[in-house]
Formats: C-alpha cells, structure tokens, sequence
C-alpha cells in the first residue's frame, strides 16, 4: 500500500469534486450513480498518488457494496482497505468522513454498540479539524445508533437535548429536521414533550423552512420517519398507525432499493 502522494493541483480538486458529488447523489437516492464517482477517484488515485480523500474512495466502495449491492465481504474488504490507507496518510483532514462512512459498513458486520462509537471518533475528528457539518451528522448518527443500540433513555435524553443545542448553533437546519423525529421518541419515552410536533427551522441564512417541507423532500429521511413512527407507535400499541407506517417504509423502500439506514437492516 505504498503509493507516492498526488501533487497535481487539478487532480486533487477532482477528488474534492467527486467526493461532493458522490454525498449529493447518494442523499438525492441516486444509488445506481453512485459507483461512477467512487471508481473515477479510484482510477485518479492509481494513476496519479494518494491524496487525503484516497482512502474515503475506497470506503465509500465497500458502502455501496454493502448496501446497495448486499455484497458484505468485498464491501467489508474495501472498508478495511481505506481504514489501513488513512492511517498511513500525512493529513488528517478527512479522517473524519472516512471514519463516518466506515461506520456505514460496519454497522452492517460488527456489533452495534461497538460500531456506534466509531461516529463518536469520527464527531471529534471533525471538531478538531473544524469540520463542524460533519460533527453534527456524526452527532447525529451517534445519539441514533445508542437509541438502537439499548442505551440507557435518561441519559440519552440528556445527550440528544445537547446535540440539538448544538445544531441550533451551528444552524445545520438539515441534520435537526432528520433529528427531531428521533428526540420526540426519546423524550416520549421518558415521559417528557419539550418538543413541540412540527417546528420551523431557521438556516445560516436567515431564511425559515418548515420541517415537514424539508423531510418529505429527501427519500432517505422519509424512509427514517417512516420507521420511527412505526417504531413508536408500535411500542406504544397504536397498532393501526403502526401498519400504515409500515406499509409507507416498505413501500418507499422498493420504489428506492435503499432501507434508509444499516440501523433499519439490523433491525428488520
């Protein structure tokens, strides 16, 4: 795994592009794009050295493998493959998005709990590099995975008010829109409501979005609500809108071929 660095200006701004791409494609739900974007950085990567995001190239990979292609061992291969280049990286930069993606994989093949806690390395990467929209989606994904994962409510109640406080702050209007659904749950659960049904939500750039507007928007968050409704309702014996949203997460799930989340695989 001994590759020379890549130097070329043009190629490593390629890279940048292509890793953008690569997100906005597969949170538009355009699954079958995304192995173009993953393969083109690979080749980039092969001929021209190794920049920071080489090793995100390789991990994204074995995502798509895993996820969309239900391939675990060549996925799961691949992963590990970019995990061991990271690790012989100069730069630190995008250690926090190749530890995030990993965590994808990984909840597919290891423990939940112990899975869980690489979004946690990953949110203090991204703090200590300043990549704080990344902080909050590994926030984000950490308060979620110990919800699935049997945490204790009480204290991931406290947790989850902190990451919203956080997000307010930080203004990721998209991260708190997917979020709140999940908060609602918890506090419910622990006989709390501070958080009314629907809220508007203001972006860095002053404007108000509706909530609801936003996730109903996004495939992979509609999956999301869909679940956690089915979720809560269930547990709290609302039989009947426990099968509706049952049959809208299935429903949305074979229009798309994406379960929304390895939680949801692991759950289902």
């Amino acid at each position: 795994m001994s590759y020379p660095v890549m130097v070329d200006p043009s190629k490593i701004m390629a890279m940048e592009l292509l890793a953008q791409l690569y997100e906005l494609v597969a949170f538009a739900g355009e699954h079958t794009k995304l192995p173009i974007f993953v393969s083109k950085m690979i080749q980039i990567t092969l001929k021209h050295g190794m920049s920071p995001l080489s090793p995100l190239a390789f991990v994204q990979y074995g995502n798509y493998n895993v996820i969309i292609r239900r391939n675990y061992e060549v996925g799961y291969h691949y992963v590990k493959l970019g995990l061991a280049l990271m690790k012989q990286s100069p730069s630190r930069a995008k250690d926090c998005q190749i530890i995030f993606h990993s965590a994808y994989t990984r909840l597919h093949l290891e423990p939940m709990q112990t899975a869980g806690e690489l979004f946690l390395d990953a949110f203090k990467a991204a703090m200590k590099s300043g990549a704080t929209r990344y902080a909050m989606k590994c926030a984000y994904f950490y308060d979620v995975t110990c919800f699935w994962s049997g945490a204790n409510l009480e204290e991931l109640a406290r947790s989850m008010k902190e990451t919203i406080k956080q997000m307010k702050f930080h203004k990721n209007l998209l991260m708190m829109s997917f979020f709140l659904q999940n908060v609602r749950m918890v506090l419910r659960m622990v006989g709390e409501s501070a958080v009314p049904p629907q809220m508007d939500i203001i972006s860095a750039f002053g404007d108000t979005h509706n909530e609801a507007d936003l996730i109903d928007k996004i495939p992979g968050a509609m999956l999301a609500k869909h679940f956690n409704e089915f979720y809560e309702a269930y547990i709290f014996r609302e039989f009947d809108k426990a099968t509706d949203c049952a049959d809208k997460f299935f429903s949305l799930h074979n229009l798309t071929k994406f379960s929304g989340s390895p939680m949801y695989h692991r759950i289902l």
